[in-house]
């Protein structure tokens, strides 16, 4: 499910990341000169992996409209390159 929540509250990535663990979400930032402050106005939440696809047409359109947008988050399904495991014996 896709939740569009166009936000008016800058907020960090990390506190985005604590609010929607296991999630892929969308936020705006002022310019891309400021993408390494990692703090933006969220947009939207994918909450799984069957809204990824709109998830990518909602950032395709505020990229068309002249919004800078920034995409982070995780569905945490073990499903990445290069995930990392920790292996004892």
């Amino acid at each position: 499910m896709l939740k569009i929540l166009d936000e008016k509250i800058l907020r960090t990535d990390d506190e985005i990341e604590n609010m929607f663990e296991d999630c892929k979400y969308l936020y705006t930032i002022d310019s891309y000169d400021k993408i390494g402050e990692s703090n933006g106005y969220l947009y939207c939440v994918s909450t799984s992996e069957d809204s990824y696809k709109q998830l990518y047409e909602t950032r395709d359109r505020l990229l068309e409209a002249g919004k800078c947008c920034v995409v982070g988050g995780s569905y945490n399904n073990g499903g990445a390159i290069g995930v990392q495991y920790e292996y004892k014996e």
